[in-house]
């Protein structure tokens, strides 16, 4: 009796080993990622045929404890390589470790494993075969787990999940093997058996369908594939392997003869089905398997049966800021599957449990699944009107939010409530309807919150490494949903951004392709905000009282605001009477500041704005030309392409406030600010100036305990 083992993807070792065993395997042996079992050589012909699950079928040539990495070469050495292949044959050596204290690296070990194949041959016959990483005649596997060693010679070739159907021009969303265990799962060859409809209204490239069909007929997945592994092997029966392909295709002949299954898949994408026709003639059910050009948002009238099974995979909205467009998309489809599907059953695999809920039909069962490096979920639905409820709707505010919340939530929510208290005199005495309501003040949910009066801006934190990406998420979607509901919001009036150490061309970059903006009032005047677009929204909250205190004194005067961003510290000063310049390196803050004079009916002429390097520009700048007020408030760091040089606002402060220095008059007042937490004033700065902190003037109350506040100094000359 032989020993092989087979990989599959994590997920579906459960449903390999029943496969197996139908084959007719024993010894069945489950491990994360792969099926240890025995048999004859038949055995192994037909799983490297009629697997639907496997990735690929290994014969075992060792499977024994490794000590070293001179043990590793000596054990592989030792195998009749010559048994199983010749000097003329290429091979490739294809290596996983995990947990093993010697071989950390698996190139090193599929060296050593290529040395001593290598070497056995030169021993032996004074030559050696050659090495064929993209089109070997042989592929040699090697499995390092702790100290367990398996070395395998892969009897399929290629991996099994390429069935042969598919064009390479199409992108697959999913894997031939993924789709049959969520066909397995959803005991499609129970319904199909009975004469089942079946159906996919996402169908995209046609996988789901093929391989329904495939089930249906009695296709073994491998017919249409010209080769495998095997084939070169030495020890290969050709007579063997021609009387199972034979009789493989002799069952799928006859059982389409009697084929009463109707099959439909529809897509919104002309082009997608266009390869889906193509795939699906190549797999031979092209006078089967219908297919109609809809969008599930405005159906077709299908004819279908009156029972069926639904299985499909929807777009999972990886990207930032497309869970809105998503999880409206899944609204859609609950309600095509509820108009029209009734007493039908149901399986989706998705990414996020809330898209599955947004589709209002409550699932009796769900599984695990990976798709490629993505953690999915298959749902499994029975349509019908008693598990049909109303999905929670993003656009309107959600009454039930507090429904379910963990102890953390709840806290959270708490910690909400006791700030809003704190500041609520504050606000409605200065006229402010955008501030920071929550700023990390639990540990476990880091983030901060900003209003911007009836939405919501959540920057994230990144995490630690510590924490799992799942908890991470899960903490991030109670952020969202107490913050909406505590606040009366609607969930898509919620702006997530995750906020870490921006290095570079980062620091200003766009999150979102949403141009949106949004004009919102603070203490009076009137600023636009883009929620969407850049990690920071294009007003600094934390700056409120600074510019109320500039505006205090800007009437009459000359002011100058350098590195001004969005120019709103400009807008105050202007307003009191000030004639401003405003200098950015960037065009869209100029632009935006020029937008902002706007918003507030202030006429630009006699006021100067100007995109330069603002380092450059302070070089340059005619000293004949003073300012009462100047405002600095540089990144804490820049190496933008544009500026000449790389800015550090610790290295570099003395000679941005020296040459910003000379351009103040002699009683006038300079503001300088910045965020760098580590931030030391320069002892040159405190003896050739007049130096005052004014930090605790210039923070407003909900900014006093954010980990993330700007520190300020008035600086005069002496």
């Amino acid at each position: 009796m032989l020993q092989f083992y087979a990989s599959c993807p994590i997920g579906l070792e459960s449903l390999l080993i029943e496969e197996l065993s139908s084959l007719g395997a024993d010894n069945l042996k489950e491990h994360p990622t792969h099926i240890e079992f025995a048999g004859d050589l038949e055995l192994a012909y037909k799983a490297c045929l009629h697997s639907r699950l496997a990735n690929r079928i290994y014969l075992c040539l060792l499977h024994d404890r490794v000590e070293s990495v001179d043990d590793l070469y000596e054990k592989v050495n030792r195998i009749e390589w010559g048994w199983h292949f010749d000097l003329k044959h290429s091979f490739v050596v294809d290596c996983v470790t995990r947990k093993n204290n010697f071989i950390k690296h698996s190139g090193f070990a599929a060296l050593k494993v290529k040395d001593a194949i290598v070497d056995y041959f030169h021993e032996r016959y004074e030559q050696r075969p050659s090495i064929d990483k993209d089109n070997p005649d042989y592929r040699i596997h090697t499995l390092v787990n702790g100290t367990q060693l398996k070395i395998g010679l892969d009897l399929s070739g290629h991996s099994l999940n390429q069935r042969g159907y598919r064009d390479s021009k199409g992108r697959a969303p999913i894997k031939e093997n993924l789709a049959a265990a969520m066909l397995i799962r959803a005991n499609w060859p129970e319904f199909a058996a009975k004469g089942a409809a079946f159906h996919d209204p996402m169908c995209g490239t046609g996988t789901i369908l093929i391989e329904a069909a495939m089930m249906a007929s009695d296709m073994a997945p491998g017919l249409l594939n010209p080769y495998f592994g095997f084939h070169q092997w030495k020890q290969h029966n050709e007579e063997l392997w021609q009387t199972i392909l034979a009789k493989a295709r002799r069952q799928h002949n006859k059982q389409k003869l009697n084929f009463k299954n109707q099959f439909i898949g529809s897509d919104l994408h002309r082009k997608s089905l266009l390869l889906a026709k193509e795939n699906i003639e190549r797999a031979g059910f092209a006078e089967i398997i219908q297919l109609e050009n809809q969008d599930i948002r405005s159906p077709k009238a299908l004819t279908l049966a009156q029972t069926g099974l639904v299985v499909t995979n929807p777009p999972y909205g990886e990207r930032i800021g497309d869970e809105a467009t998503i999880t409206e998309l899944y609204r859609h489809l609950g309600r095509y599957i509820k108009n029209g599907f009734e007493h039908w059953q149901m399986a989706m695999i998705t990414i996020e449990t809330g898209y599955a809920k947004a589709m209002g039909i409550r699932s009796h069962k769900q599984y695990k699944l990976k798709n490629g490096a993505l953690d999915c979920q298959l749902y499994l639905f029975d349509v019908q009107a008693n598990n049909f409820y109303e999905p929670f709707n993003p656009e309107q505010w959600n009454p039930n939010w507090q429904k379910g919340l963990s102890d953390g939530a709840l806290m959270l929510k708490n910690r909400l409530q006791k700030n809003a208290q704190r500041f609520k005199s504050y606000l409605k005495q200065n006229n402010v309807s955008c501030y920071r309501l929550y700023d990390a003040d639990l540990p476990e949910y880091s983030a901060a919150i900003d209003v911007y009066e009836d939405e919501i801006h959540i920057q994230e934190y990144l995490a630690p490494k510590s924490v799992p990406d799942k908890v991470a998420q899960k903490r991030l979607m109670e952020i969202q949903r107490v913050a909406a509901g505590w606040l009366k919001i609607a969930e898509a009036k919620v702006h997530i951004k995750q906020r870490q150490r921006q290095k570079g061309k980062q620091q200003y970059t766009q999150q979102s392709e949403n141009a949106d903006f949004k004009l919102v009032n603070e203490q009076g005047l009137s600023f636009y905000v883009n929620l969407e677009r850049y990690l920071d929204t294009g007003l600094f909250l934390d700056h409120r009282k600074t510019r109320k205190m500039i505006m205090a004194e800007a009437k009459g005067k000359d002011f100058l605001n350098l590195f001004s961003y969005t120019g709103s510290v400009s807008v105050y000063a202007a307003k009191a009477g000030a004639k401003t310049t405003t200098v950015d390196m960037s065009k869209t803050y100029i632009n935006w500041a020029i937008k902002n004079f706007g918003a507030n009916d202030i006429a630009i002429y006699g006021h100067n704005f100007i995109q330069a390097d603002c380092l450059q520009w302070l070089a340059q700048a005619d000293t004949d030309k003073q300012f009462d007020l100047i405002f600095v408030d540089p990144p804490t760091f820049s190496n933008s392409k544009r500026m000449q040089q790389n800015f550090e606002v610790q290295s570099d402060q003395f000679e941005l406030i020296n040459n910003s220095m000379k351009l103040l008059r002699a009683d006038g007042k300079l503001y300088f600010s910045n965020n760098y937490k580590k931030f030391v004033l320069s002892e040159q700065l405190l003896a050739k100036y007049h130096v005052q902190e004014i930090t605790a003037r210039t923070l407003p109350i909900d900014f006093q305990k954010s980990r993330n506040h700007h520190r300020c100094w008035l600086i005069q000359h002496k």
